[in-house]
């Protein structure tokens, strides 16, 4: 184990929020391939709750897949939820090649309040901000876009590991590539991947989910705070 001071922080819900997530990005794509057929994304949903390599965080894919290949691998997903909808087959069949373009396109992101100051906070504490995420390969580049890499020493893509979270592998590799040591942390907003998981891997770990109504944990500066508190 290394000993650099490190935050590791999930992405989506913890550090920034892209509205209706990867069914509103399905949506988005039928729109701009077919303006005339219109689907509400909560139909969508429902067909997204399997087939992600999330959904399978035991599987580990070595070597990871190219960028290329792990588009391909989400298509028939995508391509599946439209036409249980009723879209023909080439329209959902073009819709479906365009929904990572339109999931990373920076315009229906923002930055979750308090994240800069959260990642400020804990940078000026001395603590390296990594990205840990269960996330696709352009990840690093919605980071830069969102203008958070001047605050982030590293994004971590489970993409370009082929390992997802809540594995702890995918920590494992974390905590090497980062030179982490002792003093480390994750921060995110699922209980299981983000909160277990690290701890399972014998990382201290803070379930920041204020951005959800339901919260049942901190704001991301909240967690900001918990971190940089004096006995921490």
């Amino acid at each position: 184990m290394g000993g650099r001071r490190v935050v590791f922080w999930d992405f989506d819900g913890t550090l920034a929020v892209r509205e209706g997530m990867w069914s509103a990005a399905v949506v988005d794509a039928l729109r701009s391939v077919d303006a005339g057929i219109t689907i509400d994304a909560e139909l969508i949903r429902p067909h997204l709750r399997s087939g992600f390599p999330w959904h399978q965080p035991e599987v580990v894919t070595s070597p990871p897949l190219t960028a290329d290949a792990w588009a391909a691998r989400l298509a028939p997903v995508f391509d599946q939820a439209l036409r249980a909808q009723g879209v023909p087959a080439d329209v959902a069949s073009a819709a479906s090649a365009r929904v990572l373009d339109e999931y990373y396109r920076v315009g229906p992101w923002q930055v979750i309040d308090g994240a800069l100051d959260a990642l400020r906070q804990t940078a000026d504490a001395g603590y390296d901000n990594v990205i840990l995420s269960n996330h696709g390969p352009a990840l690093p580049e919605l980071v830069d876009a969102l203008g958070l890499s001047a605050l982030v020493s590293l994004t971590i893509t489970s993409a370009a590991v082929g390992i997802e979270k809540p594995n702890p592998l995918l920590f494992a590799h974390a905590l090497r590539v980062a030179d982490a040591g002792d003093d480390t942390w994750m921060v995110g907003d699922n209980p299981i991947a983000d909160v277990a998981g690290a701890e399972r891997a014998g990382i201290r770990a803070l379930l920041a989910d204020g951005v959800y109504p339901d919260s049942r944990g901190l704001t991301v500066l909240q967690a900001a705070h918990r971190i940089t508190a004096p006995g921490d």
